[in-house]
């Protein structure tokens, strides 16, 4: 059943997000290779419209990173839009989602380009075929549990994101899973490649018992750079993930 309630609140939360010019600006520019430094012109450019187009031209979600990825190297102030990117990435990865499960409104996409993708990924768009390969991906991961097949995951993210800073709960996963974070270049690409879903998942895959996972993001909050956020961020994401243990 398509979701128009989710889009257009992913939308508003991207029209709403303070850093929104620099939102647009990064987009444009990904799409067209155009740049603009005229505040009007930018303020007048529709979300609806950029998010519609970055997702036709850019129809994976691994290659849409990479190209962001690839644009923000060429700007000069790389780290306040690699947060830009990072806000497309955690709100737009989400309509990657809800297309891959036949959820997002068809008439938000070029339906061609919509049907294209449907049928090259999935086959099929029924019930049966879904609930299928479903089943067949249960045996791939370490337990029982995966998060990809929870219907709320934008609802755990957003209750993270409610109550700590994003940004600090993607640190703390990222080191939780692959190495500790530094505020280095190197390690700001290697965490612009994941979004929040992402790492949640590859928590909630990695650890098999809310006690590993607690011990682990109680270990790892101590060794960050803001000790205090970090510990804040792991009560939250316990809090959150607990129930689905």
């Amino acid at each position: 059943m398509e979701d128009f309630n989710l889009l257009e609140e992913v939308i508003d939360n991207l029209e709403q997000d303070s850093n929104v010019l620099r939102i647009k600006r990064l987009i444009l520019f990904t799409c067209h290779d155009t740049w603009s430094n005229d505040v009007n012109e930018v303020k007048a450019l529709h979300v609806r419209q950029l998010v519609r187009e970055l997702m036709i031209m850019f129809p994976d979600l691994n290659t849409l990173k990479q190209k962001l990825s690839s644009h923000v190297k060429q700007l000069s102030k790389q780290s306040d839009y690699l947060l830009a990117a990072d806000s497309i990435i955690d709100s737009i990865g989400f309509l990657y989602t809800l297309r891959d499960d036949g959820t997002l409104p068809e008439s938000f996409l070029n339906p061609e380009v919509f049907a294209s993708k449907l049928a090259k990924n999935h086959g099929s768009n029924s019930p049966q075929n879904s609930s299928e390969k479903n089943g067949q991906d249960t045996d791939t991961i370490p337990h029982r549990h995966n998060l990809k097949y929870l219907t709320n995951l934008f609802d755990l993210r957003t209750d993270i994101s409610r109550n700590i800073s994003p940004l600090h709960a993607k640190i703390l996963l990222f080191s939780s899973l692959n190495y500790r974070f530094s505020p280095q270049e190197r390690d700001w690409s290697a965490l612009y490649t994941y979004d929040l879903d992402d790492l949640m998942q590859l928590t909630f895959q990695t650890y098999e018992t809310i006690e590993a996972l607690e011990k682990q993001l109680t270990q790892v909050s101590q060794t960050l750079d803001q000790p205090e956020d970090s510990k804040r961020a792991a009560a939250v994401i316990i809090q959150a993930l607990r129930p689905f243990y």
